[in-house]
């Protein structure tokens, strides 16, 4: 499955370098503010978590003000308590419509591949899955002609805990409110 999402990655990137009017290729860095939304976990554990998100990311112009932004990022999520730590690779696509020329308007899908989660989990209560699913929408900001800065809010799809892996059943989604800068080639 890694392989295939990796090719699907790869293959779009390529397709799009080649078809697309006018292409830009960047990084973004910045923070996050996670938490899994979840009636099981106890009041005292749902406290969010301060990570970091950094990637690069390709800017393909579709038509006059649309354009198409590709991502790969890391990205540090879950809850503070060190039992709900999970961090992801994740590959956003996100639409982004310019208002102007300084601001504009994002949204998109975003799938996830977990990549870490707290190993010392030594009552076994939580495992999470290895595919995570968000929907994504943000607004951005072009400071410079290369610099930028986002602010975006992604809301989970899919349940973050595997419930076959957990004894006591969990679910839960992630939140995740994420604010970055970044400088286009």
């Amino acid at each position: 499955m890694k392989k295939t999402l990796f090719f699907v990655v790869v293959s779009l990137f390529t397709f799009l370098g080649i078809h697309a009017q006018e292409s830009r290729y960047g990084i973004r860095i910045g923070a996050n503010l996670s938490s899994i939304s979840s009636d099981n976990i106890p009041d005292n554990l749902d406290d969010s978590r301060i990570g970091v998100v950094v990637g690069f990311l390709a800017d393909f112009r579709l038509s006059g003000k649309l354009r198409l932004q590709p991502e790969f990022q890391y990205s540090g999520q879950g809850n503070k308590d060190k039992d709900l730590r999970v961090d992801y690779l994740q590959v956003p696509l996100m639409l982004k419509y310019n208002i102007t020329n300084i601001f504009n308007i994002q949204l998109g899908p975003q799938a996830g591949i977990k990549i870490w989660e707290w190993e010392d989990n030594q009552e076994g209560i939580t495992d999470f899955n290895t595919f995570d699913f968000a929907g994504v929408a943000g607004i951005g900001v072009n400071i410079t002609d290369n610099f930028f800065a986002d602010l975006r809010y992604s809301i989970g799809l899919s349940n973050v805990f595997d419930e076959d892996g957990s004894p006591v059943g969990l679910d839960g989604n992630s939140r995740n409110i994420q604010l970055s800068v970044g400088y286009r080639l």
